[in-house]
């Protein structure tokens, strides 16, 4: 079986070659680093289940719960991210003017996002359906959700492919419907997906700009060179982007 090839532009470096930094711009550095490397992650996840064929239930279902889940899942991140650069960006100790710049400047471009009707979509039905799990909002969508609504059950010899469906509909779909009904812009699902995408989006290219702005500041201090690499990797670890998409389904190996 032939290797696929992954290639890099890599920097081998340790802590103590980030010696030059104080305590605050290695915790700022370390926690822009991982909040980016969970965005890149969902973001490729996202990709990679957004595959939008008429399939029949409960293919369709299981295609768009993977979709939903991860799509919640990156949105409850992002606000997270958002809280930490406001915060950062009022705090200048023991931060290099250079950085703390950035993270001011950043901040200001979250407060001109914070007043959108994308950032009210993602605060409250972020905060309800992928940030926590309160019986109070069950309770509130357990007594609007239609008496139609679908409550199948899908059972599978493997856990991964085994799927209640009152959960979706009632913790999200409804959830979506009552926003909708608060707010008559939101009628249109499409539309509503469409700016609670948007926010998300623009704060996604906000932190990893934020990222890049502050590794530049960083790399000018470092005597490391960059180098060219690939490494070998199974094919089934790689893929063409626009064309692949993540399995729904497992499929046991007996």
């Amino acid at each position: 079986m032939s290797a696929s090839i992954v290639h890099f532009h890599e920097m081998r470096i340790k802590k103590s070659d980030l010696s030059h930094l104080s305590d605050e711009e290695t915790a700022v550095f370390g926690m822009l680093s991982y909040i980016c490397n969970e965005l890149n992650v969902f973001s490729r996840l996202l990709t990679l289940s957004g595959e939008k064929e008429n399939d029949g239930a409960p293919v369709r279902f299981a295609r768009d719960l993977q979709h939903h889940v991860v799509l919640r899942t990156l949105s409850s991140r992002l606000f997270e991210a958002y809280e930490f650069i406001s915060e950062v960006g009022k705090k200048a100790q023991g931060i290099n003017s250079d950085i703390f710049s950035l993270f001011q400047r950043s901040a200001t471009e979250i407060e001109k996002l914070g007043a959108s009707n994308s950032r009210s979509i993602n605060r409250n039905i972020r905060n309800e359906t992928s940030f926590h799990y309160k019986y109070r909002d069950a309770l509130k969508n357990a007594k609007s959700l239609p008496e139609d609504a679908d409550a199948s059950i899908y059972l599978n010899e493997l856990d991964g492919n085994t799927y209640f469906v009152l959960g979706e509909s009632m913790m999200f779909f409804e959830r979506l419907r009552r926003f909708s009904k608060a707010d008559k812009k939101f009628e249109n699902p499409e539309l509503l997906a469409e700016e609670w995408l948007s926010w998300s989006l623009d704060i996604v290219r906000l932190v990893k700009k934020l990222l890049a702005d502050v590794f530049d500041i960083v790399l000018d201090r470092l005597d490391t060179k960059i180098r060219k690499t690939h490494y070998y990797v199974k094919p089934g670890m790689v893929a063409e982007s626009d064309s692949a998409f993540a399995p729904v389904f497992l499929r046991s190996a007996q």
